[in-house]
């Protein structure tokens, strides 16, 4: 793959999919899939919290804080802000 980043670094990814699937035998570790948050939260638990890594004009702040009203829950949010990652 290193080769490959020289060559062709648009073919790069494509070639991290093909590696991982090959090696783990499953499709799940490379297909995305969109999830409720309803889903998400039933997967979670105390010792497994729920993160949400956003992209540019994705905000589910609405959505999550009617979720948490729906389940009588309190939540706190935390932005990290532009250039915090």
């Amino acid at each position: 793959m290193i080769v490959l980043r020289c060559f062709r670094p648009d073919r790069v990814n494509f070639a991290i999919k093909n590696y991982i699937v090959s090696n783990l035998r499953s499709q799940e570790f490379v297909q995305s899939s969109s999830a409720s948050i309803g889903d998400i939260y039933n997967q979670s638990g105390p010792g497994v919290p729920i993160i949400l890594v956003l992209s540019q004009g994705v905000d589910p702040t609405d959505l999550l804080y009617r979720f948490a009203e729906e389940k009588g829950a309190d939540i706190s949010t935390i932005s990290l802000g532009k250039g915090q990652s």
